[in-house]
């Protein structure tokens, strides 16, 4: 495991603010000195931001310790409403996949009471059913489980400490448990956009993805660090309060919640603002914690995060915002529209008066106020064209619905669904074109296949779906599925691809495979085996033989400058680059004249130059002719090896050399009259024919 670099977390040039946050259902929340937004990207890619004013604070948050139980009662209630609050905006904006029929107790006490009495009833209920919960796990469940061994153990100190060590397994257990889970996994990946936000701006850059991208997921003002604080301190402070019955010991434990939260959120005030030794050693078991309550975010995710802090971010004057908004945090006109009709709505009064010209231009005038200022409604209107103005607003209602919330569930060819099926359509006279169709999807999305079914009603990105058409375009003209998707799996390891290398084949692994026996027999003679791949390509045979033998050396050529690089991606991509050597040359002439090598394995061009005009299109006229033409006969590149290899193969070294079908015979032959070699036979692949020639240096 790399070391942490505590410099991008506790860093002394920063700029420590009060800004703090939390992850929420698709989205963030972040608190300002004087206002709270609420940042959400709903599944049809929308953004969504209300924000508030904060109250007053408590004169209370100025004393210290007391102030800690203040902040932490206030964080409980809010947190919890916040997370309700993002629930009601998927359930309002995607009623297909959130939307939850009211139970009979909500129904009743909604149609008796209000929507609101409703809502604060069902959060109350959560509130005091997760503190009931939390009691019961981490307070009442390891007093009891710890009482049993007072039977053997009478030291009251030991007896607290493992109290104390069961009650943080358990709540690591719970949090390695929970974060299998995909909801919680996209609401970690939240939760470290928001860390990574609040690092880039205390630390005065620009706020952007990028920019935010480089810093840890980890904060030392986490909440997760303050319940690491909580568990430590309660650790320690039980320890010292002898072992009373079973009754007492969860009382106490109970009633010293408070003290034990004030002195926790003094700690997590310090560890935000100071960079010593000290602070360090006291944060590190909570940044070891964050990292399984954080995941790295998306840049999606990221933008999400840098919208909420944004908001923040604004004049104390500023209006409070809600609705959907750009990546700016600016509102969208027609979805502005369909807000303030509605809102309109129940604003109005029943009677209308006289209709005419004039008053039809002053409601149009008034009702576009709305979109053009999007906040408030700067000049309050008359009766009259308040009324005409409800009169517009009820005749397109239904219009502005249709235009913003109903059109993201439309047979659009637009939508996931639709725009596969197409996507199918158009290559249904290519062999697998429907599976491949699939896969261009899911690479143009970056959803899985069983997310292409569960959300294929929702309407793509246009980004996303000019992507996808531009992709089936080029895999109807020919161009190959693994250059469109840039990647192929070999030897069950990925490998990125591009018009510059010949595409990995499944023949191929058949020799990777005849070379690691071959290395593996002699693993006791060379330790450290060297080996040479000639005209590398992508690099899928050095790399293979490095992944699977993690004590060889590989030394990979090619002539070709643009295969070279693409193969040194792929090193680093499988993690064995700092084995890999990477030379450019014309085959031998990439070698110094006097290295040896323990084997030299090659697939070198081998196809008759006049027979590549004959192949597929995908083959002809999109991969690399200069890895595949061998030559008027096939044969130029066993030539060049027949005559250099020996020069730089060591005694009892061998020579694996890839060859087509009917190749064998000429191969064998051109081998044999260098002397150089004994023991030269051959190996079939699984079709039965002939694909590798086995050579051992004399």
């Amino acid at each position: 495991m790399a070391k942490m670099d505590y410099s991008k977390i506790f860093i002394k040039e920063a700029c420590p603010t009060s800004i703090g946050g939390q992850a929420v259902m698709e989205g963030v929340m972040m608190q300002g000195t004087d206002r709270i937004a609420l940042a959400m990207r709903l599944p049809t890619g929308e953004l969504y931001l209300k924000t508030k004013k904060k109250p007053a604070p408590s004169k209370a948050m100025k004393i210290p310790l007391v102030r800690g139980v203040v902040a932490f009662a206030h964080s409980l209630i809010s947190g919890m409403s916040t997370l309700m609050e993002s629930a009601d905006i998927l359930e309002k904006y995607a009623p297909e996949m959130y939307a939850e029929e009211p139970g009979k107790l909500e129904a009743w006490i909604n149609k008796k009471f209000g929507d609101k009495a409703a809502w604060n009833f069902l959060m109350t209920s959560a509130l005091l059913f997760a503190i009931a919960i939390s009691i019961l796990f981490f307070v009442i469940l390891p007093t009891w489980a710890v009482n049993f061994l007072g039977r053997w153990i009478s030291n009251a100190i030991i007896l607290n400490l493992i109290e104390g060590l069961l009650r943080i397994a358990i709540f690591i257990g719970y949090v390695v448990a929970i974060r299998k889970m995909d909801d919680i996994m996209t609401l970690f990946r939240y939760h470290g956009a928001e860390h990574k936000t609040i690092h880039c701006f205390e630390n005065n850059l620009e706020l952007t993805p990028e920019n935010a991208a480089q810093f840890y997921t980890l904060h030392p003002r986490c909440g997760t660090s303050f319940l690491v604080f909580v568990l430590i301190i309660s650790l320690l402070l039980f320890s010292f309060l002898g072992w009373p019955n079973l009754f007492w010991r969860i009382a106490s434990r109970i009633l010293l919640i408070p003290v034990i939260a004030g002195i926790s959120y003094e700690l997590l005030k310090w560890a935000g603002r100071s960079d010593g030794r000290i602070v360090r050693i006291l944060s590190w078991p909570g940044l070891m914690l964050q990292k399984l309550t954080t995941a790295e975010p998306t840049n999606e995710q990221l933008e999400v995060g840098i919208l909420s802090l944004k908001a923040v971010l604004v004049d104390p004057e500023a209006p409070e915002i809600e609705g959907f908004v750009d990546k700016d945090g600016f509102l969208l006109p027609d979805r502005m529209w369909a807000d303030g009709s509605e809102a309109l709505q129940k604003k109005l009064p029943d009677e209308q008066e006289e209709v005419n010209e004039e008053s039809i231009n002053e409601a149009i005038k008034f009702l576009d106020s709305l979109d053009a200022n999007g906040y408030t409604i700067v000049t309050p209107p008359s009766e009259g064209t308040i009324s005409l103005a409800k009169g517009i607003a009820e005749h397109n209602k239904e219009k502005a619905k249709e235009r913003t919330i109903a059109n993201r569930f439309t047979n659009d060819i637009t939508t996931i669904e639709n725009a596969l099926k197409w996507g199918q359509a158009t290559l249904s006279m290519i062999e697998n074109g429907k599976n491949e169709a699939t896969m261009i999807m899911s690479y143009a999305t970056g959803l899985t296949r069983t997310q292409l079914i569960t959300r294929g009603k929702e309407l793509m990105r246009e980004e996303d779906f000019k992507v996808y058409e531009q992709r089936i375009q080029a895999r109807l003209t020919g161009t190959p599925l693994q250059y469109i998707l840039g990647m192929q799996e070999f030897m069950g390891i990925p490998f990125r691809v591009n018009p510059s290398v010949l595409i990995p084949r499944l023949d191929t692994e058949v020799v990777v495979e005849e070379a690691l026996k071959l290395l593996k027999a002699k693993d006791q003679e060379w330790m450290h085996p060297e080996v040479l791949d000639l005209c590398t390509g992508s690099g899928a045979i050095g790399i293979s033989i490095a992944y699977k033998m993690p004590e060889a050396l590989i030394t990979m050529t090619d002539v070709s400058q643009d295969a070279l690089h693409t193969a040194m991606g792929n090193a680093g991509l499988n993690k064995v680059n700092k084995r890999c050597i990477f030379l450019l040359g014309d085959m031998f002439e990439a070698l110094p004249e006097d290295k040896k090598y323990d084997m030299i394995i090659c697939n070198p061009p081998y196809i008759e130059s006049d027979v590549i005009d004959t192949l597929d299109v995908e083959v002809k006229d999109h991969e690399p002719r200069l890895a595949l033409d061998g030559g008027k006969d096939g044969l130029d590149f066993y030539r060049t090896i027949a005559d250099k290899a020996s020069g730089h193969l060591r005694s009892g070294g061998y020579l694996v050399l890839e060859i087509g079908a009917e190749q064998a015979g000429d191969v064998k032959r051109l081998l044999g009259k260098t002397k150089a070699y004994d023991d030269i036979h051959k190996a079939k692949d699984l079709a039965g024919l002939d694909r590798v020639i086995i050579a051992e240096r004399i």
